[in-house]
Order: structure tokens, then sequence, then C-alpha cells
């Protein structure tokens, strides 16, 4: 988006909060998943404060995916790093309480890297990180977890396709749901559909290809960009139902506030939103938050996204 637009229509009172020096960043926040009796609470609402990642200069984290692997409980996200002006795959271990280190890089490209969905498959371990501006959507096997990976295939795309998330997950193939983002404002995205398959002969000796192969049916019900189709986070169960976290933007400003729908059927019915305004993280002041776009959760945690005013010194990464 045109810098100068969004600028001429921020709000006043952050447009000049901004002239003055302060920088929009963003941080990973956790907290104790609320617990109620006899029912779920709503997601993000209620409950206690989350508690933020300190902040680190030249570094700021977002896109919090939780994945648990032999009994640990880890945090990968993205980490944008102000001397390379993109972001990376970053992880960490997260404790039941809440704790953890700084996350530390496993993953980097020639391009911008976010919203690491890791998930098990097929006796392995896998990613599938956004890499729109690399215009394909890339599928990376862990060599050694959780450092060390590799790219297990490229699939050129002629959008740029962003946040996948998994839908199912079958022996031999995938069902991914992402956006792609409209081609002359990225604030307005459409969901897309794909399934990836591996196709694996057990008389061959040379290692399985994969597929992804367009859902043709379901994208062309989807051809309308709006500014709200666009994943925040992985389907979860709550209440017997799944839950669908979505983030959305204003034709100014992206990742404002978090939409959850449940899912009825083959249809999908708004549950509730998190907004900056009844969200609460510990040592943000209310009217610093200016968003809020990721989410995820198991049973114990609940994390999130946020970005926040700061005044930050010359030379750190700003919105």
């Amino acid at each position: 988006m045109n810098q100068l637009y969004r600028a001429l229509h921020m709000p006043p009172g952050r447009l000049l909060r901004k002239l003055s020096g302060e920088k929009e960043i963003y941080t990973i926040a956790v907290r104790p998943r609320p617990q109620a009796e006899g029912c779920s609470p709503l997601p993000a609402l209620g409950g206690t404060a989350y508690t933020p990642l300190p902040y680190t200069p030249g570094v700021w984290y977002a896109d919090p995916l939780l994945f648990h692997w032999d009994g640990k409980r880890y945090l990968f996200c993205e980490a944008f790093e102000d001397k390379t002006g993109r972001g990376a795959i970053a992880v960490t271990e997260l404790q039941d309480d809440g704790r953890m280190e700084q996350p530390h890089v496993v993953l980097r490209e020639e391009f911008h890297l976010s919203f690491p969905t890791v998930f098990a498959w097929q006796d392995e371990i896998w990613m599938l990180p956004e890499t729109s501006a690399d215009h394909a959507i890339n599928l990376y096997r862990c060599v050694e977890f959780p450092d060390r990976w590799e790219r297990a295939k490229r699939f050129p795309v002629r959008q740029e396709i962003c946040d996948i998330i998994l839908t199912d997950k079958q022996r031999m193939g995938l069902a991914l749901l992402c956006s792609e983002t409209k081609p002359e404002n990225g604030l307005y995205t459409r969901y897309r559909r794909y399934e990836l398959v591996r196709d694996e002969d057990p008389m061959e000796e040379d290692p399985p290809e994969f597929q992804l192969l367009e859902d043709e049916p379901f994208n062309l019900q989807h051809r309308v960009y709006d500014l709200g189709s666009r994943n925040a986070g992985p389907l979860f169960f709550r209440n017997e139902r799944w839950v669908h976290p979505t983030q959305v933007s204003t034709t100014v400003d992206y990742g404002v506030y978090l939409q959850f729908f449940e899912q009825r059927g083959a249809s999908e019915v708004p549950l509730c939103a998190a907004t900056p305004q009844n969200v609460r993280i510990t040592g943000i002041l209310s009217g610093d938050l200016i968003g809020i776009h990721s989410y995820c959760c198991d049973d114990q945690l609940e994390v999130i996204d946020a970005r926040y005013l700061r005044r930050v010194e010359k030379g750190s990464s700003s919105c």
C-alpha cells in the first residue's frame, strides 16, 4: 500500500505520535487459557492479561504457531530482522507456565518468510511458511528438529499466497487453506484451497514426488476479495466444534483485530471478535495497542501477536 495514502488516512493521534518518533512494532504475548465451569470461554477474551516477550532492539516477533513434539511445546514464529528488512523463521520452547527464551532463527531465505505452519506427516516433520515474496508455496522438511530444515519442493504460483493452514491431513495428502492477496492492494484477500499430495510408489527407488492441486470448485466460489478472508492461525476445537481464527484489516490498516468463526456443517458462523480495545497485555497501555492479527492455543495456553506503538532507537524496525 502507498505509505503516503496510509499516513493521510491514519488516526490523527497515531500520526502525531509517529511523527514524534514512535514506531509500530510487533510482539508475541502468552497467557494461561481461561477455564470455566462446564464450558469453554471465548477465545482471546476474558481471563488474565497476556505476558509479552521482552522487547529486543532490531528485531520483532509475530505469527506465533504452536507445535508439540516429544513431550515438549515449541513456538515457531516470524522474526523480522531490521538488518535484512525481511522475516526469518525462529523457534523457542514454551513452558507450561508461559515462560520462554528469546526465539532463535532456524530458517532464512533470500525472500521474506512468515506464518510457519509446522506439522508431523508421514513420520517426518514439515513446515509450510508463507513465502508469497517468492511467488511460490514452499514445503520444507526438518532434517534435525528443531534447528535444521531443507526445502523439499517449490511450487510456483502466479498469485501471492499467504498464511497457509491445514484443514485435513491424510496419509497421502494434505488439504491447505490459504489466502491470495489482491495484486493492487494487499489488504484485500480471498481464500484459496489446494491439495498437496505425495506420490509414493513402493517399487520406486527415487524420492517420492509432490504435487500441488488447486481446488477449482472452491476457488471459483471465492472470487471476491475482502478485508477478512485471511487466516490468523490454525483451526482449534472448542465445545465440540472447530473454530477458525481469522484476521481483519481496514481499508488503510493491516491486521487490526481477530474474528473467530465456528464451523457448523459447511458454513462458518461468527463467534466473537478480539480487538485492541478488549485484550489486555501486561506492560502495554491500551492506548498504545493498535492491532492483533494472530492467534493459536492448546489445552493450557493462548498465544497472540500484537502491534503497538513504542519509542525505539534510530534504526530499529518499524511499520
